[in-house]
């Protein structure tokens, strides 16, 4: 037997899962990625060392933006703007003097030496970040963790090159935003880490340059040997170590099937979606980084059903002007023009946290005092950013969107806060479009049940269907003891969706859905049935979203959505919903042939 043979027989094949970051399938060998260790030892220094100490700190500051700035210029040249611009987030971060100062500091104060206070601040700024269940706020953590790498590296002259093997598989316990693009130039089939999330800064420009990759998998270093096979999923979010003959010829069959659909998804995904009988349906896109303009317009949306700003402000350099949420908001309005966007105002407060303005997290954070809440409460915060939006509406075609809403009452506040707002970019003489429709989230029960009312106040409903569900359902979506609970086909949920849909039509309110429901191509066909005409997703879902609408007909999901109707729980809607896309996929696949 030869030794080929007996190595294949003691390699068993393991699946592991993690998150889908990217989407596509890769197939091939491992390369693993890995940092030397970067944890200096405490060292105490004299007085006399203080100086050359910080002199220390703020010469591997430079270095390692010079490092940045020079990955910046090549990924403007070879990639464009937008996934610059992500490099140029981190080193913004590099001249924060306001963070940076606590490394200073702590050379005088402490006496440590450059090396361990930079550990020390850095660590310290990555692990308060990782403490806040939201999302975005533990992937900056990951963002402060390259930076801190970075910079130890050039105090610690411990700079390492990987010459990475083309077409491998890049595996790490984390990839900077950086290293994605200097690996993607070496010509990598995919990448796999132990940590970060869907919205990270990495699986952004992933994504933006077409690398299939899995994130959060949490040990796939512990289990992958250098020379082992890797069959990476980056629609699933699995990987499978030391494949077999059948798995192989599997996901090749799976990974030939995706580039089949996604290139016949992308011929018409500038199209109009118009279901078999002839209903248009609006698809819009979700957004939160301006790095995504470029993905947004190539998946065919049809403007922005939800632009998230939240990232604007919690990017660690303070709270951003109104001049640079001016310019940031008018950019998307001036890609996406006449196309609407849709700009959902500061939902922060909570578990999402400004540390300098509420620095002491709350009880029930999902309960407590954030979004619409905190921002009537905050009109230091709240005043600039809606004078920002009514200066980036100057081609009209930018709405305003208000998170949280409970009451009818904070919508009249809101309304008091707008006119003020107004009435100072009069008096400074400032270029703005007051005529812009007021829309508000429907998340919260109350909304719901009272649409009727709100219809009275404002210009459309965006459902939101991640805390609707989390609301209706008393179901904490971030708890994993619980997440079995947490479905957005349970028909409570259905009932208020639908009471909105009717409401809707009822007061000619246009009614969206911009939740993670409208990206779930099997809740689609459910949704139309429904009545609604305008979903807002990921932009990774919208070219399939559009081509499930080519295939359906209207009448058809209505009858879908009469059966649910007679159905009692979650677990039976599902399976009905899941059965009826499994017939639509076999047509989906020979429309795509």
């Amino acid at each position: 037997m030869s030794k080929t043979l007996k190595t294949a027989e003691i390699k068993p094949e393991i699946a592991l899962k993690g998150i889908p970051a990217s989407p596509g399938i890769a197939i091939g060998p491992v390369y693993l990625y890995s940092e030397p260790t970067l944890v200096p030892e405490m060292r105490l220094i004299p007085n006399q060392s203080i100086k050359m100490e910080i002199d220390r700190f703020q010469k591997a500051i430079s270095s390692g933006k010079k490092s940045l700035e020079k990955i910046a210029e090549q990924t403007l040249k070879y990639y464009g703007k937008d996934s610059a611009e992500i490099i140029q987030t981190q080193i913004d971060i590099l001249e924060d003097r306001i963070f940076l100062s606590e490394v200073e500091q702590l050379i005088k104060e402490n006496n440590y030496d450059a090396a361990y206070a930079t550990y020390k601040i850095f660590q310290n700024k990555k692990e308060h970040f990782l403490k806040f269940s939201d999302e975005y706020f533990r992937e900056r953590a990951f963002d402060v963790q390259s930076l801190k790498r970075l910079i130890l590296r050039e105090m610690l002259g411990k700079k390492i090159a990987h010459n990475v093997t083309e077409n491998s598989i890049v595996i790490a316990d984390t990839v900077s935003p950086a290293d994605t693009i200097r690996l993607h130039h070496q010509n990598i089939l995919g990448f796999c880490t132990n940590v970060g999330g869907k919205n990270s800064h990495t699986a952004i420009v992933a994504r933006s340059l077409g690398v299939p990759a899995v994130v959060g998998t949490e040990f796939v270093t512990d289990v992958v040997k250098a020379d082992d096979q890797l069959i990476l999923d980056g629609n699933q979010g699995v990987i499978i170590v030391n494949p077999g003959k059948e798995t192989i010829r599997e996901y090749q069959e799976k990974q030939k099937n995706f580039l089949i659909l996604e290139d016949s998804f992308l011929i018409n995904a500038h199209e109009p979606a118009f279901t078999i009988d002839k209903h248009q349906i609006t698809v819009m896109g979700n957004v939160e980084f301006v790095e995504e303009l470029d993905q947004l317009k190539k998946s065919g949306a049809e403007g922005i059903g939800l632009y998230r700003t939240e990232g604007l402000f919690l990017g660690g350099n303070g709270l951003p002007t109104e001049d640079t949420q001016t310019e940031n908001y008018l950019k998307f309005a001036e890609t996406l023009k006449p196309n609407t966007v849709v700009i959902r105002t500061l939902d922060i407060g909570g578990d999402k946290l400004l540390p300098d303005i509420v620095g002491i997290p709350e009880r029930n954070p999902f309960l407590g005092w954030r979004a619409i809440r905190f921002c009537l409460d905050h009109k230091e915060i709240f005043l600039p950013q809606l004078k920002a939006i009514l200066r980036a509406n100057v081609h009209g075609n930018v709405q305003i969107l208000l998170p949280m809403v409970s009451s009818l009452e904070e919508i009249r506040q809101y309304k008091a806060v707008f006119a003020e707002a107004r009435d100072i970019l009069k008096k400074e003489g400032k270029n703005f479009n007051p005529e812009i429709e007021l829309g508000m989230m429907v998340e919260i029960p109350s909304a719901a049940i009272l649409a009727e009312a709100f219809a009275g106040e404002v210009d459309f409903f965006s459902i939101g269907t991640n805390d609707l569900v989390q609301y209706t359902l008393a179901v904490d979506r971030a708890n994993e003891k619980i997440s079995r609970l947490y479905n957005h086909y349970h028909p409570a949920l259905l009932e208020l969706i639908q009471k909105v849909i009717d409401v809707g039509k009822k007061t000619n309110t246009p009614v969206s859905m911009c939740g993670e429901m409208a990206g779930d191509p099997v809740a689609v066909p459910l949704l139309i049935g429904m009545g609604l005409t305008i979903f807002s997703a990921a932009q990774i879902m919208i070219p399939e979203i559009k081509n499930v609408i080519r295939n359906l007909s209207s009448a058809d999901c209505q009858n879908l959505y009469n059966k649910t109707k007679k159905l009692k729980t979650a677990t039976e809607i599902q399976k009905l919903c899941e059965d009826f896309y499994n017939q639509l996929k076999i047509s989906i696949h020979n429309f795509s042939s």
